[in-house]
């Protein structure tokens, strides 16, 4: 399929979580014994005991996932995007379902009878970082069977999370669609997500970022966790070395992004952070929307990281104003 023939921007794969957002005291935080700043893994009873604790407390509920968040900003940016996960036939799933439809997201997600949808809780404290307890719940049974080949086909980009090599069974989907994406010529995007996923899964992070990846995103801690330099851009020029061009995200300290053999520094946007959540998921989304619209990689890397100081300053990772006219502002007739 030629390149002006594919109808989505990017095609997106990961989890499909429902996020919970709470407001929360650091002394709260330690009466429940939990790190701050973590994303941990939990079961339905830790996640039950964590809520009754908060009682009644005022929360907003989102479709989200790591890469569903990008997903999201492009969508929001004006892209035509397609993502696949896994949900349950319950009533978080029928509400992810919705909210994605009102995007004009197109999801191909079967609603699985034998699970519930997953559910991560997001405890914000004020200096606005997050702590998540995360149940995977259905996100676990994404095989290579829910990968759409057709959409797949119809993208520029595949963008991926890190999470997914976590499972058997997502991590088999992952490959899958790196494979399918090889014989289609579609671009990878690949978000490693996490420190601990880089730490736990070296072996496959090596051998997406040498085989499959176009572009890799990952924050300073992630880069350094896969490099072993603490400096980013040090961090940037050895996964270069690897293959693959790339982000490095610094929060406040601003973001670098090596593309077609260039490296550019793009300073962060003034921001009262409230929630760091989904941050670099927005970041991504800026630069994916941008790179894909043929805008210059500092340019779209300066709408990646206008779009993240605009959700830092809220609660939640779905940013809930406009970003049109940001898209217009940054990218131009790009």
């Amino acid at each position: 399929m030629t390149e002006n023939a594919r109808r989505y921007m990017v095609y997106g794969i990961g989890n499909g979580i429902v996020d919970k957002q709470i407001k929360i005291t650091d002394s709260e935080l330690a009466d429940l014994r939990l790190s701050k700043g973590h994303m941990e893994l939990s079961d339905q009873a830790e996640q039950a005991r964590i809520l009754a604790y908060l009682g009644n407390r005022e929360s907003e509920l989102h479709a989200g996932g790591s890469a569903a968040n990008t997903i999201v900003g492009i969508a929001q940016m004006g892209g035509a995007v397609a993502y696949t996960c896994s949900l349950a036939a319950d009533d978080l799933g029928q509400h992810y379902a919705a909210d994605f439809a009102t995007l004009g997201i197109r999801l191909t997600s079967q609603l699985k009878p034998q699970a519930h949808t997953g559910l991560c809780v997001v405890l914000v404290t004020p200096d606005g970082e997050r702590t998540m307890k995360t149940y995977l719940g259905a996100s676990v049974h994404l095989s290579p069977e829910d990968v759409d080949e057709a959409l797949l086909a119809q993208s520029h980009w595949l963008y991926l999370e890190g999470y997914l090599l976590t499972g058997d069974a997502t991590r088999a989907a992952t490959f899958h669609a790196l494979e399918l994406a090889r014989r289609h010529g579609t671009k990878v995007a690949y978000s490693f997500s996490d420190g601990f996923v880089v730490a736990g899964f070296r072996e496959d992070i090596e051998r997406i970022v040498t085989t499959y990846a176009d572009l890799i995103f990952a924050n300073e801690l992630e880069a350094a966790a896969y490099t072993g330099q603490r400096d980013p851009q040090a961090s940037l020029q050895a996964i270069v070395q690897d293959g693959p061009q790339a982000c490095v995200t610094c929060s406040e300290n601003g973001s670098y992004i090596h593309y077609a053999g260039v490296t550019h520094y793009v300073p962060a946007f003034a921001a009262q952070p409230v929630d760091l959540t989904g941050a670099g998921d927005m970041y991504a989304a800026g630069v994916l929307y941008g790179l894909a619209r043929h805008a210059t990689p500092e340019r779209a890397a300066t709408l990646g990281a206008c779009a993240a100081s605009y959700v830092v300053s809220q609660m939640g990772a779905r940013f809930t104003g406009d970003l049109t006219t940001t898209v217009r502002d940054i990218l131009g007739s790009a």
